[in-house]
């Protein structure tokens, strides 16, 4: 077979708005996730269930409402992200229920944490991105066409508009020029001879990489949970609303209220 460089996945869904940022659905397990989570749940009473109905939506919401959430990580979804280095950090944090695996000490069960912390600190290596230190990174960077500020009430994890006479255009041009400069002296400490890895450390945070995350069930919705809200940060809040609309049939299934975790506050102000 003929190495080929990544490409945007067929049904991939654009997130930024500049043609460049995108996130995919590439694989998924072929049982059907919902049915899982009650399956998952039911065999504690050695049972099963062949087929999905509203009572198995009722528990699936239960489950979910009171914590009982280890029927949620038998089911992994696979999505490839491009997106600005600054929101793979945010991203990175959501390794939570990405774990699969379940074990015994002396015919007793022990928390999977437990051997996390010995053997498997990255907890499943869920994520893997594009190595700047094996390739020259593209000039592909995320600047906003309209800039935001500050909160005046001092939230720190906010933004807010700025006045209307802002000059947007004209402080997107000055991040760009700032982000080509820096490309100019990354590629010019290449040519000099000096290591990718060592090279790539001017280059600011908005630049595009790309990583595949699979994730379980429990975390996707933990991550939904936190990045749909409206205080979350605008642009990874738009990832998670294409992963919401990638696996929406799911969520639908299993009792998920999309708006409700938009806006906890049904619309009231925080």
């Amino acid at each position: 077979m003929t190495l080929v460089d990544l490409s945007r996945p067929a049904g991939s869904i654009e997130t930024l708005g500049d043609g460049i940022g995108f996130l995919a659905l590439v694989d998924r397990m072929r049982e059907d996730p919902a049915l899982k989570v009650v399956n998952a749940a039911r065999i504690s009473y050695d049972k099963q269930r062949e087929g999905f109905d509203e009572r198995d939506r009722k528990l699936c919401r239960f489950l979910w409402t009171h914590g009982h959430t280890s029927p949620y990580r038998h089911s992994f979804f696979t999505f490839h992200w491009k997106a600005p280095l600054f929101v793979f950090r945010q991203a990175f944090k959501y390794q939570v229920g990405s774990g699969w695996r379940t074990y015994e000490v002396d015919g007793e069960a022990v928390r999977l944490e437990v051997f996390d912390m010995m053997f498997d600190t990255d907890k499943g290596c869920s994520w893997n991105e594009v190595s700047g230190r094996y390739v020259k990174w593209a000039p592909e960077f995320y600047v906003p066409t309209v800039m935001r500020a500050n909160p005046v009430h001092g939230n720190k994890q906010a933004s807010a508009p700025l006045p209307e006479d802002f000059d947007h255009a004209g402080e997107r041009e000055r991040m760009l020029a700032e982000c080509r400069r820096a490309f100019e002296l990354y590629e010019a400490r290449i040519e000099r001879g000096v290591a990718k890895e060592i090279a790539r450390m001017c280059l600011p945070q908005n630049l595009y990489t790309q990583a595949y995350w699979t994730v379980s069930l429990q975390g996707l919705l933990h991550f939904l949970d936190q990045r749909l809200k409206r205080d979350a940060q605008f642009e990874i809040r738009a990832y998670a609303e294409a992963v919401a609309t990638l696996v929406g049939e799911t969520l639908q299934k299993i009792g998920v209220d999309i708006e409700a975790l938009r806006d906890p506050t049904g619309g009231e102000p925080a």
